[in-house]
């Protein structure tokens, strides 16, 4: 069995230093991510490599401070905090959203399954997708979330088009 608290002392590592190809190392090339927002899983190693390197261009201070880590079985679960300024362009299922300037500061917890031989195959991403919009003022109001990621993701980006 890996360690799993070095698998998560890696990742943290990786992506408060911004290393997309060094944090997209420590995932399965068949990995699966799940997060709000997106349009479907983002699957392969490569993707969730151009997926984080979208995070660091958009949010060019980007940082994750990670205050509880538990570890159980093959899963890791990590509880914590992103924060950053929206100053790079940032892709949407909507297409590309100019900067804002504005900070985001939204918690987060992110679940993720370890095979033995201690590569990531399935990252489960939680956070309030709605509250990061407004926080970069991309989102005045919601008058009805779904319950489900995608739904939340759906009415969120229509208000902002709007």
């Amino acid at each position: 069995m890996p360690n799993l608290k070095g698998v998560a002392d890696k990742l943290i590592h990786a992506f408060n230093t911004h290393d997309a190809a060094g944090l997209a190392r420590l995932y399965a090339e068949d990995q699966v991510t799940i997060l709000p927002g997106a349009p479907g899983p983002v699957e392969g190693r490569k993707d969730k490599e151009a997926l984080v390197a979208g995070y660091f261009r958009a949010f060019p201070d980007l940082r994750l401070n990670i205050s509880l880590v538990l570890a159980s079985g093959n899963h890791l679960v990590c509880e914590g905090r992103m924060k950053g300024t929206h100053n790079g362009p940032m892709v949407s299922p909507e297409g590309e959203m100019p900067p804002t300037g504005r900070p985001a500061d939204i918690r987060m917890i992110f679940v993720l399954r370890v095979r033995p031989d201690g590569l990531i195959d399935e990252d489960r991403t939680y956070f309030d997708e709605a509250e990061f919009l407004k926080q970069l003022d991309l989102l005045e109001t919601v008058v009805c979330l779904g319950s489900s990621p995608r739904g939340t993701a759906a009415v969120a980006l229509r208000a902002q088009s709007v």
